[in-house]
């Protein structure tokens, strides 16, 4: 593996782990954690738009570069969009077995 494919990896995890707490109104679990969780979120995110056949932040860029002149890699922002998604449904579900754990 190239150091520059491990470091993309930390940090898109790292954005999608912190994107993901804020939506789901957590708090920023702190650097390590929150790539942690972006990298699974990824694997997540990868197999459900896999399964549905859809290609994350295509739309995303689209809008971005007709609005602002600016042209965003597809496949960096697809990465981000793909494992924030992931990253959020991994806490809705950890938030979801730790509620019903309680009852």
């Amino acid at each position: 593996m190239d150091i520059v494919n491990v470091a993309t990896m930390i940090l898109v995890g790292a954005v999608a782990g912190t994107l993901a707490a804020r939506i789901m109104r957590g708090d920023n679990f702190g650097f390590i954690a929150n790539a942690l969780l972006g990298i699974a979120g990824a694997v997540v995110g990868g197999y459900l738009f896999d399964f549905l056949n859809l290609q994350p932040g295509a739309g995303i860029v689209r809008i971005i570069s007709d609005t602002f002149g600016v042209n965003l890699p597809l496949n960096l922002v697809g990465m981000i969009v793909s494992a924030t998604i992931g990253a959020v449904v991994i806490l809705w579900m950890a938030r979801f077995l730790r509620l019903g754990g309680r009852r």
